[in-house]
């Protein structure tokens, strides 16, 4: 997981003091009292996000925001007669912004405990799990166990999830990369024997750039990793009564699309083939119901 999803969240103390220095903004800038009604009424449907490929991003070449999470919310902006107005900002931001009702929606985030404080969440929308990926010409890994790892270089990227992940394996010669196209790089080169990354970017990594050899050996060691029950991914909404018929067209048109199979179209576009994405989304509950 990167820093987008270790990162500390936001207290529901500092969230208080960030409102109470809005002042009289934070109201004018609200709009109605029902995010629903605010969105409809002014056809737009703003998110606060930053750019983690293949989740939301800016086109290199056309500089259009695209990924899978933009292309879930443009249809569900769609869905209201809205159209999608993208706020980028660095991603501890992205929580203020919606906690303070400057935007209706983060981009898919982890749910925790002090998050919960401060913003509301919406159904689960993907799952995500850490995987170690092989160089795909010559594994020099044969197994996922921790056994299998044990003295192996290991590659993970600098603030990452992973590094405690790695640590946790038994004299691992761990290398840590400033990003994950970089440890990718040092895998498809051969300077190391496994890299341990969110399952979305590896598949997506190859999607852009099918000349490295890198593949999924499998799932990072569950001894070592947090419950799969904890790494779903959510979108955040205010909190309260605000939001709450907002919500309900959210969590409806979230299971529509997980359940008619629009979701996973979605993905293929970002080489997401796998079933492991979606698997129990559609019968998801509306509400957090894994780990802690």
């Amino acid at each position: 997981m990167r820093m987008r999803w270790a990162a500390p969240a936001l207290t529901a103390l500092g969230i208080s003091a960030l409102l109470a220095g809005c002042g009289s903004t934070t109201a004018a800038s609200s709009g109605p009292n029902d995010l629903l009604a605010q969105v409809q009424s002014t056809h737009k449907l703003t998110i606060a996000e930053s750019a983690f490929a293949p989740e939301d991003f800016q086109d290199p070449t056309t500089k259009q925001w695209t990924g899978y999470d933009v292309d879930i919310l443009r249809g569900f902006a769609k869905s209201l007669g809205a159209t999608l107005s993208i706020t980028s900002m660095p991603f501890a931001a992205s929580i203020q912004a919606v906690a303070d009702k400057r935007a209706a929606l983060t981009i898919d985030i982890y749910w925790n405990a002090d998050r919960a404080k401060v913003i509301g969440f919406s159904r689960p929308m993907l799952n995500y799990n850490d995987v170690v990926a092989v160089n795909s010409t010559h594994p020099t890994v044969s197994g996922t166990s921790v056994a299998d790892l044990t003295g192996k270089k290991i590659a993970v990227v600098i603030g990452s999830a992973e590094v405690a992940e790695a640590n946790a394996v038994p004299n691992a010669q761990i290398t840590q990369y400033n990003s994950v196209g970089e440890s990718f790089l040092a895998l498809s080169s051969g300077r190391v024997d496994a890299d341990f990354e969110p399952g979305v970017d590896v598949p997506w990594a190859k999607h852009s750039n099918p000349s490295l050899n890198i593949k999924i050996l499998g799932a990072v060691p569950a001894s070592i990793s947090p419950p799969l029950a904890s790494l779903r991914g959510y979108y955040g909404v205010p909190k309260g009564k605000y939001s709450a018929r907002f919500l309900q067209k959210l969590n409806a048109y979230l299971k529509t699309i997980a359940c008619n199979g629009t979701e996973q179209q979605i993905l293929n576009k970002y080489g997401m083939t796998s079933k492991v994405f979606l698997a129990g989304i559609c019968s998801a509950p509306n509400t957090y119901s894994g780990g802690s």
